[in-house]
This record gives C-alpha cells, sequence and structure tokens, in this order.
C-alpha cells in the first residue's frame, strides 16, 4: 500500500513509477515461471516417451501428466493499492490545509519558502504532528484494518509520524517504509523514527538522515523513482519530430513547469520569443489550465514556431524528441531529463524543498540556473550554438549522473519485505484477526463519542459551571446592549 498526497504531481509519479515497475518484474517472474514450467514438461515428456519404448512389448501406455516431476511454485502475483490520504482518510481541516500547496507555490512561493525553513525543526514538526494527528489518526487505522497490506510505503513526508502512530496503537509489526523524493533539501518530516527502512536518492540525503541520529544500517542509497517507461527503447529522434510535426533541422527546446504549472513558464516563452532565436518550443503546462488557454491564444504571434500541451503521459517522447530541457527544479523531472540524456535549464525553483535541487544540478555539471531572461536566452544560445562545447560537456555528465533503473531497484527493495513463499502473512494470524476487530470496534465507538461531542453543548445541563456563568454573563452583557440602544 503507497501513502500518498497529491499535493504536486511528483508523489503520485514517483508511486506510479515503483508500481510500474513491481509489475514488470511480477510479469518477468510469471513469463520464467512458465518458461521452466515447458521446459521441465518437455525434459519430462520426453523421458516417458524413453521409457514407453522400453515398454511397448507389455503394452502399457505411460501417462505424460502422472510421470511428470513436481515443478517450481507459481510466483506471486501483486495487488497494489496507492491511496491519498489526506483527501479520502483525513478531515477538516486537515484535508482542505493541504490542497494549498499547488497554488502557494504558484502564486507565493517565498511564503512557501519561509513556511518550509521555519517549520523544518524537530520540536516544531512534533508540534505540527500533535495537531494533525486527531484529524487523520482514525482515518488511518479505518484505512489500514480494511485493506490489510504486508507492506506499506509512504511517499509523503506528512505522512511518516502519524503513520507509524497508527501502526503503533495496532500493534502489529507490519513493515514501513519510506521513500524520500527530495533530491538534497530535506524536511525533518521525511525521517520519522520507527520505520523499517529509508529509501534515499542522494548522499546528500543519506548525511541529513545520519545526523537525526537514527540507524545507519536502515538508509538506502537508490535514487529517485522515475516511471520504467524511461528505461525502454523509443522511436528514433526523426520519427519523433514526424509524430509532433516540428520542423526538421531545427533544434527542439522542451519547456515544462512541472505538475502545478508553475516555475516562470511564461516568462521563459516570451523570453525566447523576444530573442527570436532558431528554435521551436514544445510547452507543457501540466495542470495549468489558464496556462494552458493562454498559450494556445497567443501562440500564433510568438516569433518561434511552439506547440502547447497540457499535462501529458508520454514523457520519454517529448524527452528524447528534444534537444534541450528548460524547466522549474522539480527533482522528478530533474531525473527524468538526466535518463534522456538533456542538458537542463532550471528557470525556476520552490524556495525551501528546491533548493537544494539547483546544486545538485550545478555541482554534476548537467545544466545551469538561469537567475533571468538575459541569462536563460544567453545559456539556450550557447546550448544549441552547432558543434557547442557545453552542449556536449553536458551530455556527458548527464550519463555519468543518470540512474534510470532507480525505480526497480527500489520495487525489489520493498518486495523483500513481503512474507516468503509458503508463509502466512501478518494478517493470518489471530493476534492481526484479534486487533482488527477490536480496531474496528475502536472506530465505531470513536464515532459514537464524536457525534455525542457534537450534541452535548447544546444541553445546558452537562455544561460545566465556569461555562455557564461565562454564558450567563454573555446574556446578561447582550440584554444590556439591547436596552441600551432601545
Amino acid at each position: 500500500m503507497f501513502l500518498i498526497a497529491d499535493t504536486g504531481a511528483g508523489h503520485r509519479s514517483a508511486a506510479n513509477a515503483i508500481r510500474n515497475a513491481i509489475s514488470i518484474i511480477a510479469q518477468q517472474q510469471r513469463d520464467e515461471w512458465q518458461t521452466r514450467l515447458a521446459r521441465e514438461y518437455e525434459s519430462s515428456g520426453s523421458k516417458s516417451t524413453q521409457e514407453g519404448g522400453n515398454e511397448t512389448s507389455t503394452g502399457s501406455v505411460p501417462l505424460l501428466v502422472e510421470q511428470a516431476e513436481p515443478v517450481s511454485q507459481e510466483p506471486d502475483s501483486y495487488h497494489i493499492e496507492i491511496i491519498d490520504v489526506f483527501e479520502e482518510y483525513s478531515r477538516f481541516p486537515l484535508r482542505e490545509a493541504v490542497k494549498l500547496y499547488g497554488p502557494t507555490i504558484r502564486y507565493n512561493p517565498k511564503l512557501y519558502g519561509q513556511v518550509f525553513h521555519l517549520s523544518n525543526q524537530v520540536r516544531r514538526v512534533t508540534a505540527g504532528i500533535n495537531v494533525a494527528t486527531p484529524l487523520i489518526h482514525n482515518g488511518l487505522l479505518r484505512l489500514i484494518t480494511t485493506v490489510q497490506p504486508d507492506v506499506i510505503v509512504s511517499i509523503h513526508p506528512m505522512l511518516n509520524h502519524v503513520t507509524i502512530e497508527a501502526l503503533h496503537d495496532l500493534g502489529l509489526r507490519i513493515p514501513f517504509i519510506t521513500v524520500v523524493t527530495d533530491l538534497v533539501s530535506i524536511h525533518s518530516t521525511w525521517f520519522a523514527p520507527g520505520a523499517s527502512s529509508y529509501i534515499v536518492p542522494t548522499e546528500q540525503a543519506r548525511q541529513i538522515y545520519l545526523k537525526r541520529g537514527l540507524d545507519p544500517d536502515r538508509v538506502h542509497v537508490l535514487g529517485m523513482p522515475i516511471d520504467p517507461k524511461f528505461t525502454l527503447p523509443v522511436a528514433s529522434k526523426e520519427e519523433l519530430h514526424r509524430k509532433f510535426e516540428l520542423k526538421p533541422g531545427l533544434p527542439v527546446v522542451l519547456l515544462v513547469g512541472g505538475g502545478e504549472g508553475s516555475g516562470g513558464l511564461l516568462a521563459s516563452v516570451r523570453a525566447i520569443s523576444q530573442a527570436r532565436l532558431p528554435v521551436q518550443l514544445l510547452i507543457i503546462t501540466g495542470r495549468n489550465k489558464r496556462l494552458y488557454v493562454h498559450l494556445q491564444r497567443v501562440r500564433s504571434h510568438l516569433h518561434v514556431p511552439a506547440k502547447v500541451f497540457g499535462f501529458v503521459q508520454n514523457m520519454p517522447e517529448m524527452m528524447h524528441a528534444s534537444d534541450v530541457i528548460i524547466t522549474k527544479a522539480g527533482p522528478g523531472t530533474i531525473c527524468e531529463a538526466l535518463a534522456c540524456n538533456l542538458p537542463i535549464i532550471l528557470n525556476s525553483y520552490v524556495p525551501g524543498q528546491e533548493e537544494g535541487n539547483v546544486d545538485f544540478v550545478l555541482s554534476n555539471g548537467v545544466g545551469i540556473l538561469a537567475q533571468d531572461s538575459i541569462e536563460l536566452v544567453d545559456a539556450l544560445r550557447r546550448l544549441v550554438k552547432p558543434g557547442s562545447q557545453v552542449m556536449r560537456r553536458q551530455l556527458a555528465n548527464a550519463k555519468r549522473t543518470s540512474r534510470p533503473n532507480t525505480s526497480f531497484d527500489i520495487a525489489k527493495h520493498i518486495l523483500s519485505y513481503l512474507p516468503p513463499p509458503g508463509i502466512s502473512g501478518i494478517w493470518q494470524t489471530a493476534r492481526a484477526r484479534s486487533r482488527s476487530r477490536m480496531m474496528s470496534g475502536r472506530l465505531r465507538s470513536a464515532i459514537r463519542i464524536h457525534a455525542l461531542r457534537r450534541s452535548l453543548p447544546r444541553l445546558r445541563s452537562f455544561s460545566r459551571p465556569v461555562t455557564r456563568r461565562l454564558s450567563h454573563l454573555r446574556f446578561r452583557v447582550r440584554d444590556t446592549n439591547h436596552n441600551s440602544k432601545i
């Protein structure tokens, strides 16, 4: 069971990437099993035929199925659930508060950065958890006892502490794995004590983990999960250009604003258009429908050819068709671009969580940060120049830095926590069944108590003495004001 929140597109994309990798691994295991099965039947059949030839004089005819030796056990199949916990299992106002992420980073990213830095302390994280836990705790208990997962994987920092506390209340040792999806700037909420394993994308993230004083044997540097589609062969660049109806021989610049379509995308398009660079644009606006409509309306007035897309599912083809990518410093897009050997121009970043991503790009020599339109145009001009040494150097660094198979490594790590074949899972034990029944009763009681508390303020006989006196005083003040107005 994957726990996410749709704050941006990165968390769901990471969960989908690992899920797709698990599905591919499962299919490979099944294909290998069927191949072994066929070989074992073939070998058993040839053996039976030989034995049958020796016994022909007696008139006996051997049965192939009866004489075949036992074959290897059929591989497991995996059921995967991806849950937006805040949307489906939390209460107001927490459920609504997490929806502010997209508008905040789009319209006031500095405010988000301030909140990120102010809250990035263990003491303040603890205070925030104490506020949030009552609004999600019972929902998590209901979710876990309903789905009954063998392994829980969190891909959102705000879900780690509360889930570990819920598992503690259940009293069941369900493996809980945290997959960190920020490259360098790691918030304290990511590393909740008590997880079975922590998967981080970089060595810098591992060092932040170690500074928390947590078990060094539980942290694993495996990389950033990206969709397995980025490891598959694609059509040639010429074929992709024909598919997207691009002009041959003209460099293609891919502009991406992240899942929320933020990050100075419109300013970058205007700068390239005004500079009249010899390029053509593929523009992806993500979920930002207003930006998509605006760019479609002004596209014919741009001084460079451009095609505009909303939220796309064929990002590998888009990247392989391009020569340069201009994007905000989202970790997923950066790692996807590296898998496609694309030089990167960062045009913006979310203060706080994406500041370290800028350092990652610069320190590995795979791109630059353009702080304004002038720097962006100059950087792009150097990259698309015929025979560009900058382009050649960044391409080599991208190949060295890229880790396209990370999702498979993470998937194998998660699958290693499943019960061995032939061993019953934790939910088949008597203790788990007892806890599940007990928690179901507890949740029903919590619902009844919550409903009762909502009705108690209406019963004045249950009010506390202080409350009664304050209420009486309030009525007296109101009556006095009313009389004075008369």
